[in-house]
């Protein structure tokens, strides 16, 4: 008698424990962000638990700046089903940085659970000069003659692509 009243109650217990939502962060892609602009960042939670219930997104580590909207709202996600929310991340004037960030749920009965992932800050000024650097307007050749510019036709575009390949270095040395 006392087994089979022990089998119920781990039964139940199971039961309940299969019934509750268990929410995961699936995908939190890492994002470039310039100041004063703002994104569209798609994040993807599951629910991997054996009920429904209604989830919201909360972020942790956001630098001063760095403000996100559309994540308020919560939204209901069936056993075993996805949910895409598109955060809009705002930044205003902040120093170009490397930022970690935490995304995670807020649901009844789910407990915690965060993904991180990156907010690159670029810095605005060097994408400019790379800018004008490939649409060929170079100051520091407006003195030259025309006759030099005839003799050395592949000098622009060789200073060109420098300057790309070091903003190209300089970038991935961020990243790290």
């Amino acid at each position: 008698m006392r087994k089979l009243a022990l089998i119920v109650v781990v039964y139940a217990a199971l039961s309940a424990a299969a019934a509750t939502p268990y929410f995961k962060v699936i995908d939190a892609p890492d994002a470039s962000i310039q100041p004063n602009t703002t994104i569209t960042l798609p994040v993807t939670i599951q629910n991997i638990g054996g009920d429904g219930a209604y989830a919201r997104l909360v972020f942790r580590g956001l630098p001063p700046g760095i403000s996100v909207s559309n994540v308020t709202r919560a939204r209901w996600v069936y056993p075993g089903g996805r949910m895409t929310f598109n955060v809009n991340l705002s930044a205003g004037d902040v120093p170009p940085a490397n930022h970690t960030i935490e995304v995670g749920i807020a649901a009844k009965g789910s407990p915690p659970n965060y993904r991180s992932f990156h907010l690159i800050v670029e810095n605005v000024s060097e994408e400019i000069e790379i800018g004008k650097e490939m649409a060929g307007e170079h100051p520091e050749t407006n003195n030259v003659s025309h006759v030099s510019e005839r003799r050395i036709p592949a000098a622009g575009a060789l200073w060109s692509m420098l300057v790309v390949a070091a903003a190209r270095i300089m970038r991935s040395r961020r990243r790290r």
